[in-house]
């Protein structure tokens, strides 16, 4: 039998979850936050400058100043670090809501957590208002704003529009081919905004609120105070005051950070933001002796003028977002220490909330960074350095995983064996030979167990790829191992051991010739034929301007064979159209990811249906087979899914590699790309495909026997089940 590598967890070293904890805040920031809409912060070496304050992963202290050195670019108002427990105004539950001031001066105390019931009217005698919104207490979630707004409609002439939330959201990164973009790119989405109605007998007086840094200042105080209408009293102790959504994040041993999650928009795209007209030191008491209380009646005493907006730097830069790509950092060949940790976080980060799949996978994420970053501790060299990410990546579990580096030999392993390799039984086989050249030597023939490759058992060599090989399912793991191992630096020179089924070893010494996308045919078959009316049509070949030539010569067959065992050129939704007998309009369902902030939004996904036109051709009405594999992956699996919507296909043979959906791309320090699904493809009905694949109806996988007799036995199968219908 093959071996399996297993890997242990790599043990934990000290800081690694103060590392962690550092990791989900950029994250979340990265992901989130109106300041790094667009390229003007650097976010990835405000990680870098960050982590070398860590210490052990049980001192706080260093946590709270990499943190604090990690937000400090974003220039963040809302910015908390494990605030301490507040100070709360000194007014009893059950105080009265009204008091009266000198001058007929309304003082309402509407204090977040007195006793519930909604305000008293205002007295005709009232001239002008203080509203202290200031909490008395902690509530566990923000105050609704009915009470203020009922108070308010009391105090207003006019209709008052109160500022908008505004939300960045995000997709992740573009896909490895942007032209063939089908999904949302990133933004920002506005929230509508609420307008305050007049009540009945309203008058316009002047009002002042007093506030703190304990809760956010309500929308309609802003709004009023941009109008001219209110000013504002701002009470600070350890924290600013400040307006606008905010996110908290608890990290390490319950320590909460908490930030800005968007903003509030005027209805000219300005940013609203919090500009107290007078701003105090802590006091905390209220009444007609008390500080803020007295700031107010003398704002009361001064002429009220509107407020022009302010923007600040960061909000200002982030009401327009702009498309960033990743920096390579490609004089880092091998990045120092803080560099590759940003490597792992970056990868780990970029996954954990844009790979669609990710609750799918076999092993834990999170895991796969803590083992990540313990091994980045370690690293000797720039290729250890990308195979440790390639082992990281190799646990997402998804076939369309892959690392590139100059280091792994992106640039240079260019040469191979020209041979396709099928696992089966205990052995390695050569299924196909595409190299024209090698294949008239007659030194691999089809049917020959390759043994050992440069003296070492092909089970242990496959066993050593595995453990950095990322798929879907086991078969597609093998197929891409067993790919993997068969390529070569230019000039090598590879001794192959091989038992061509006569229990001789022989040895074959072979020269790698250049690698080449367009891989030679398959099989000698026909791309297209008829034989006794059942057609068959090779999808590996047919090209996309083909497909109606191919139905028309096979238009006066009864059946139809489909062998797609291979990788098509852009013929699904041609062929679907032509097969289309079910009328089905969506043959296909594509999810991706939308990462907000708003805790409505949590786990939220786009959905984008795939649609089949109406033919523009007669209608095949024959019986259609699909052959499948696990070389069935991506465009392949959707032209299969298109398929199957259109007609009642059989499929015959053994399970695709479950990997749809287009690549999408993350460049880390020292040029190391990394693909992955940016999409997941499910079927039309729901049905999962990622990792699962296109099931067969009739399981048929090639024998030992059948390679070497040259016999195509799934083909074979699939001709047995339609000639049954005649019998």
């Amino acid at each position: 039998m093959l071996a399996v590598l297993v890997c242990a967890a790599a043990p934990a070293q000290a800081g690694d979850e103060n590392i962690v904890s550092l990791a989900r805040l950029w994250s979340a920031a990265r992901a989130t936050h109106p300041a790094l809409a667009d390229d003007r912060i650097d976010w990835d070496r405000a990680l870098v400058a960050a982590l070398p304050q860590l210490r052990d992963e049980y001192d706080e202290p260093s946590l709270r100043l990499a943190i604090a050195t990690l937000m400090a670019p974003l220039q963040d108002e809302a910015l908390r670090i494990g605030a301490e427990a507040p100070a709360y105004v000194r007014w009893p539950a059950d105080g009265d809501m009204l008091e009266w001031l000198p001058g007929d001066t309304a003082l309402l105390h509407l204090h977040p957590g007195m006793r519930d019931g909604g305000p008293p009217p205002l007295p005709a005698r009232a001239l002008q208002v203080i509203l202290d919104l200031r909490p008395r207490r902690e509530l566990s979630r923000a105050p609704s704003p009915a009470m203020l707004h009922a108070v308010l409609a009391q105090l207003i002439a006019e209709p008052l529009l109160l500022p908008a939330e505004r939300y960045r959201f995000s997709t992740g990164p573009r896909p490895n081919k942007p032209g063939q973009w089908e999904g949302m790119t990133a933004g920002f989405m506005q929230m509508e905004a609420q307008r305050l109605q007049p009540a009945p007998g309203a008058r316009a007086l002047p009002m002042v609120f007093i506030v703190n840094d304990t809760q956010t200042v309500p929308h309609a105080v802003l709004a009023l105070q941009r109008t001219g209408r209110a000013r504002i009293v701002a009470e600070e102790g350890a924290w600013r005051s400040r307006a606008g959504p905010v996110q908290t994040l608890s990290i390490g041993d319950g320590l909460r950070v908490e930030f800005a999650s968007g903003q509030l928009a005027w209805p000219d795209g300005s940013a609203a933001v919090l500009a107290a007209d007078r701003t105090l030191r802590m006091d905390r008491a209220t009444g007609a002796a008390s500080a803020p209380v007295k700031a107010a009646l003398a704002l009361l005493a001064q002429p009220s003028t509107p407020v022009i907006s302010v923007i600040s730097p960061p909000a200002s830069a982030a009401l327009y977002p702009v498309r960033h790509d990743d920096e390579p950092y490609r004089d880092m060949r091998l990045p120092e220490r803080e560099w590759r940790m940003l490597a792992a976080i970056k990868l780990w980060a970029t996954l954990d909330n844009y790979f669609p799949a990710k609750r799918l996978m076999s092993s834990s994420w999170d895991d796969a960074l803590r083992r990540c970053l313990y091994k980045m501790a370690q690293v000797r060299d720039a290729r250890e350095y990308g195979v440790i990410l390639q082992e990281m990546a190799a646990s997402l579990d998804d076939s369309h995983v892959g690392v590139g580096s100059r280091a792994l030999g992106g640039n240079s392993r260019t040469h191979g064996i020209g041979v396709v390799l099928a696992a089966i039984d205990d052995g390695i086989l050569v299924a196909n030979v595409t190299d024209p050249a090698l294949l008239r030597s007659g030194l691999l023939k089809v049917g020959d167990d390759i043994v050992q490759i440069d003296g070492e058992y092909v089970g242990a060599r496959l066993a050593r790829l595995r453990a950095a090989t990322a798929a879907s399912n086991e078969a597609g793991r093998w197929r891409k191992a067993m790919a993997e191992m068969l390529t070569f630096l230019p000039g090598a020179s590879v001794t192959l051991q091989v038992d061509g089924g006569d229990g001789k070893r022989r040895e074959v010494v072979l020269q790698p010739t250049p690698l080449d996308d367009a891989l030679a045919p398959r099989h000698a078959r026909p791309m297209i034929s008829v034989n006794k009316g059942i057609a068959y049509v090779d999808l590996d070949r047919l090209q996309a301007g083909e497909v109606d030539a191919m139905f028309d010569k096979i238009k006066g067959s009864r059946a139809l064979i489909l062998d797609m065992r291979g990788y098509p050129h852009g013929t699904g939704r041609a062929i679907a159209e032509r097969l289309n007998v079910n009328d089905a309009s969506i043959f296909a369902m594509n999810y991706q990811p939308l990462v907000t902030a708003p805790e409505a939004s949590y786990g939220v996904q786009l959905a984008y249906p795939d649609f089949l036109l109406p033919a523009r051709a007669p209608l095949y009405h024959g019986k259609v087979v699909m052959l499948i594999n696990e070389h069935t992956q991506s465009q392949a699996e959707h032209l299969a899914l298109a398929v199957e919507a259109a007609t009642p296909v059989t499929f015959i043979g053994t399970p695709s590699a479950g990997a749809d959906g287009d690549l999408r791309e993350v460049v880390l320090p020292g040029n190391v790309h990394v693909w992955y699904s940016g999409l997941e493809v499910r079927h039309a009905d729901g049905r999962q495909l990622q990792r699962v694949g296109v099931q067969p109806h009739i399981l048929v996988a090639p024998t030992v026997a059948g390679l070497r007799a040259g016999r195509d036995e799934v083909l074979e199968r699939a001709q047995a089940f339609l000639r049954q219908d005649q019998e």
